[in-house]
């Protein structure tokens, strides 16, 4: 037999988290993402929702603390905007925000935005798998788990703020 002519006997369904990241849903979500970043109102906003979910049960609460982690990068965000748009338009020199210093490389810009639009995905309840079903939240947990481990950075200078930073790093 040629190289040419062989073909699997079964096909492999694609991983779970590659179909979430490939559903309209969250591509949706990616491209909303951008301007989210941009926008201390939006930022809140979400964080807000966020916080609304129910996270007290499984599967949420498998990574409520690394949610509760990204809901403080979000607000963190949100201050380091306004400061940053109030610094442009007064004399005086900004005055220092709680949390971390941001990052200026691109690849964290990047992550950022993955995380803006997965928690933006989170709060879709009509996503992959739509949340109102039994095991709705598993699609969530599962793309947020990756993209919390992509974007481990970004997140556990947040984590620290209540003493669980201690707990990612090996």
């Amino acid at each position: 037999m040629s190289e040419h002519g062989w073909k699997p006997l079964s096909r492999t369904t694609l991983p779970t988290v590659t179909r979430v990241l490939r559903s309209p849903t969250f591509l949706h979500a990616r491209d909303r993402s951008a301007s989210i970043v941009e926008s201390p109102t939006e930022l809140r906003d979400l964080a807000a929702r966020v916080e609304a979910l129910d996270q007290s049960r499984p599967p949420l609460s498998a990574v409520a603390d690394r949610v509760a982690a990204a809901v403080r990068l979000l607000r963190a965000t949100a201050a380091r905007l306004e400061e940053s748009s109030a610094a442009g338009s007064a004399v005086r020199p900004p005055t220092p925000q709680p949390g971390p210093a941001p990052s200026s490389s691109a690849g964290s810009a990047a992550r950022t935005r993955l995380v803006v639009a997965t928690l933006l995905y989170l709060v879709t309840p009509d996503d992959l798998v739509p949340d109102f079903r039994v095991g709705g939240y598993f699609d969530d947990v599962l793309v947020l788990s990756w993209v919390f481990g992509a974007a481990c950075k970004e997140l556990e200078p947040y984590l620290a703020d209540e003493g669980l930073a201690e707990e990612t790093t090996p």
